[in-house]
């Protein structure tokens, strides 16, 4: 494009005297809005939000109605488009200055006096414009330019953030259970809200935030259904639906295309931020109004948030959703507890004191609290009954000092499953206490170890093979050399041997073998585990004892959190598979392996267990329910559950599995990529 052609752009001009002019209107604006909020300090959040937002629609109708209005002055195009040249067109101009006799011959009457007013005025503008124009035109196209890049730099940011946002509405998404869902429309009544909300749980972001106007969704990380108690849980929630009632996401969208148009004035910014902070304000005193005397669990559960938050490592939500620890957190929290302690505004410096003793304290309170503490009360008043297979004993080390590892990891395991009294069984694997003709004495010595603690011992094969890929003979000879071994342990304590576990889940490649082999275990003696929850625990744990390998303690606290929230929602979907194919609650069978990921976890995993309402129990109890005397006949290379088993006896299609954490993922791909 001819640069002439672009500096004499009718356009351009109009675009730089808009801005030339925003300039001072913005500033005029935020200058009454501050005023005004002096005077209305004492009112209402929701008041002092109001006037902000009006400050905000005033600073943008103002720029615009500029813009319009020079694009409809005719009297300067034509005074600007002769057909002459652009020094033609100065001539002009300095013609009908040099002519004042002209506008006074026009003060005859009062009308015309009126008139030669207006064009006096219009010409000192025009002046004003023409001097601009003379010496700083090749300069407009730049400032034109410069705006033009600052807007799509700011519009592309907004962009990203409604792109990141739908991939959270989209992605590692998945309905919370029942109770929440009851929750949620209790509380919906409670605001008036007749509007369908969508109600979700997510693996990707680390803070709730609601997303859209028109179908809103509140997204709430999986983790914090673990970590906050539900009471704390259930305001944050009525905090995202109190700002779906006041149709905040519309308000912050058109927040946010105002700040990409005036991205240059810091007033601007200013009048937004006010917002934000005055939203949340408003927001946190209609939560307050709806759970009365409930301040200090309001409280608790912001700062419980922010901590989620920052172990992590998430910066901020994306600035087009409205997210609950959204504004100055330490602001609202301060507002929440004046008000529990009787503090206004006005107080004395004595109250004000006395608010930041008990800031600091409630917030103590909050952080000091271990991981236990924070477990979610998804409780169930059901009577459910959970027994716990641990395969294989004694731990595999992964350490650079086996066997000591191991036996510190089992030791601490032991002291776990005392303390939560889980009467698990842990099933041995022999090759890793001996080499078929000896014991190694450290690791056979971890294995009496679970054993005299009281835990019950079973067996699996005496390598942890696929018996889908291994001959029927040896597949036999395996389990009765593994056999020999537990017997000889459990002799030494006078205790029998009651149970087997396929490893892997596998139970071979073709019917008759199964039929041959679960013969030959009834004459020994022993009876198969029926696994319920099946899980990739074992996937979590190789990735934690990588970051523990390199004091890694940042990525160890990650995994566990991401392992406590897997575990979760595999119980979600066990139990689904239990209502739906037997109309209750079973006696569930769950397999772990004895690792220091499931050690470490123990109090959060143990803990979230027995908030869903489980007993724990041993593993002949669980197996009495009569539902595990359920028909099935599945073979293959596959090691499923036995309610996808049953499942598919039935004839009915498979759940989808709970998928893996893309993080743990990568790690186990990485390292199948290594190995290869």
């Amino acid at each position: 494009m001819n640069l002439e052609i672009v500096t004499n752009s009718t356009l351009v001009e109009k675009i730089v005297w808009t801005i030339l002019h925003s300039v001072s209107q913005i500033s005029l604006v935020a200058l009454i809005l501050c005023l005004l909020l002096r005077c209305v300090c004492k009112f209402s959040a929701n008041v002092r939000y109001l006037a902000a937002v009006f400050a905000l629609a005033v600073s943008f109708v103002l720029p615009a109605i500029t813009f319009v209005q020079l694009a409809s002055e005719n009297s300067a195009a034509n005074l600007f488009q002769t057909t002459g040249s652009r020094s033609n067109r100065a001539e002009a101009l300095n013609e009908n200055l040099r002519r004042p006799a002209d506008f006074e011959a026009l003060a005859k009457t009062e009308d015309q006096t009126a008139n030669a007013n207006d064009k006096n005025a219009f010409v000192s503008i025009e002046n004003l414009r023409y001097f601009i124009h003379k010496n700083f035109s090749a300069i407009l196209p730049l400032v034109v330019g410069l705006w033009f890049l600052g807007a799509a730099f700011f519009a592309f940011r907004l962009g990203g953030g409604i792109w990141q946002l739908r991939l959270y509405k989209t992605r590692q998404t998945f309905m919370p259970d029942s109770e929440w869902q009851e929750k949620l429309q209790t509380l919906c009544a409670k605001l008036k809200i007749s509007q369908s909300v969508k109600f979700l749980q997510s693996n990707l972001i680390e803070t709730p935030v609601v997303a859209g106007w028109l179908k809103p969704v509140i997204l709430v990380p999986a983790g914090v259904f673990l970590q906050i108690d539900p009471k704390e849980l259930e305001t944050i929630i009525a905090h995202e639906l109190v700002h779906i009632r006041r149709y905040d996401a519309f308000v912050n969208f058109a927040q946010n295309i105002v700040e990409v148009l005036f991205f240059y004035h810091p007033c601007l910014w200013w009048i937004s931020s006010v917002i934000r902070k005055e939203r949340e304000f408003a927001a946190d005193a209609e939560v307050l109004r709806i759970f009365e005397n409930s301040r200090i669990t309001y409280a608790k559960a912001l700062a419980n948030l922010e901590e989620i938050r920052s172990r992590a490592n998430q910066t901020v939500s994306p600035r087009f959703a409205t997210a609950a620890n959204g504004g100055n957190l330490m602001q609202r929290i301060t507002k929440i507890l004046q008000k529990n302690t009787g503090i206004k505004q006005s107080s004395s410096a004595w109250s004000a004191g006395l608010a930041l003793v008990l800031i600091p304290a409630v917030l103590l309170i909050v952080f000091s609290f271990n991981q236990t503490s924070f477990v979610n009360a998804q409780t169930k008043t059901k009577n459910r009954k959970l027994a716990i297979g641990f395969v294989s004993i004694p731990p595999l080390d992964r350490t650079a000092n086996p066997p000591k590892d191991a036996d510190a990891t089992m030791r601490l395991l032991i002291e776990k499953l005392k303390s939560h009294k889980v009467p698990a069984i842990g099933f041995l694997q022999g090759s890793m206490i001996s080499d078929g003709e000896k014991l190694f004495p450290v690791r056979a010595n971890i294995v009496r170890l679970w054993r005299d603690a009281g835990f019950e011992i079973g067996i699996g094969n005496f390598k942890h093979v696929w018996f889908y890929e291994t001959p029927y003979e040896d597949y036999v000879a395996g389990v009765e050399k593994n056999e020999a071994l537990a017997r000889k342990i459990l002799a030494e304590k006078n205790l029998p041997l009651r149970f087997f576990s396929y490893p892997f889940l596998n139970t071979g490649k073709k019917a008759d073998d199964r039929l041959r082999f679960e013969k030959l275990l009834l004459e020994k003696g022993l009876a198969p585990v029926k696994y319920t929850i099946d899980n990739q625990e074992w996937m979590y744990s190789y990735a934690y004892d990588l970051a523990r390998n390199d004091n890694d303690l940042s990525s160890m606290t990650e995994i566990r959190v991401e392992f406590i929230n897997y575990m979760s929602r595999m119980f979600d979907h066990y139990e689904t598979y239990s209502q739906e194919i037997f109309g209750r609650d079973i006696a569930q069978t769950m397999v772990l392996t004895p690792s220091r990921l499931v050690t470490d976890s123990a109090d959060d995993l143990f803990g979230m267990i027995e908030k869903r309402g489980y007993e724990f129990v041993p593993m002949s109890e669980a197996l009495a329910d009569e539902a595990y005397q359920t028909p099935e006949s599945f073979y293959g290379k596959s090691g499923i559950s036995w309610f996808e088993r049953w499942q598919m006896a039935s004839g009915k299609q498979l759940r989808s599995e709970p998928e893996v954490s893309e993080n743990v993922q990568k790690i186990w791909d990485e390292s199948r990529a290594k190995a290869k």
